[in-house]
């Protein structure tokens, strides 16, 4: 789906289909963090897959709302059936990349985004679940993740939550604090 200018923050699809489905692919200008449901439940991105280093391809087996958002070439893909109207909403997020000095072999062999996301939340003192790595890569290694602010959080404290979060993460950085598994090189 191509669009003349900037996608649309918030956006709703209905497929009017007796059969079948539709896997929608989405060019987004910038990196972003964006909520899917399908029929009003919310659906988690799909799994993250070690070799490919982001989220896992469709396989249009998990049903209505099937979706992975890729960084680096920023772009949301769902899967949508008749009957099924998905929505799309921006979350409000931080989106940054944290540069380790490590190997990517060596970086899965200690347990790769998992134990990432572990360390991170539990230095920030936050749910790990708030954390979504979005690309990881070699350039030593990076990882791409976002922190996403609570889903109760009204906007204005969901602002005021996550500067507060990205001073603590920019302090323990500069202090040396922050425990992700290997020295950071860069955030």
């Amino acid at each position: 789906m191509h669009f003349s200018g900037t996608p649309p923050k918030k956006m709703r699809v209905n497929l009017d289909a007796t059969v079948g489905g539709v896997m929608i692919k989405i060019p987004y200008p910038v990196a972003g963090s964006v909520s899917i449901k399908a029929n009003g439940k919310k659906k988690s991105y799909t799994p993250w897959d070690e070799e490919l280093g982001r989220n896992s391809p469709l396989t249009k087996t998990k049903g209505c709302g099937e979706n992975r958002f890729v960084g680096i070439e920023n772009f949301l893909e769902f899967y949508i059936t008749p009957g099924c109207l998905i929505e799309i909403d921006p979350k409000d997020s931080i989106m940054t990349k944290v540069r380790m000095n490590w190997s990517l072999a060596e970086f899965y062999a200690d347990g790769g985004t998992t134990r990432f996301v572990d360390r991170l939340a539990a230095s920030l003192g936050i749910a790990a679940n708030r954390i979504k790595t979005v690309a990881i890569y070699e350039g030593s290694v990076v990882v791409d993740f976002s922190i996403e602010a609570e889903e109760s959080d009204d906007p204005a404290e969901a602002t005021a939550t996550l500067a507060a979060i990205k001073t603590q993460l920019v302090a323990q950085v500069d202090s040396g604090e922050l425990d992700i598994g290997a020295p950071i090189m860069g955030l």
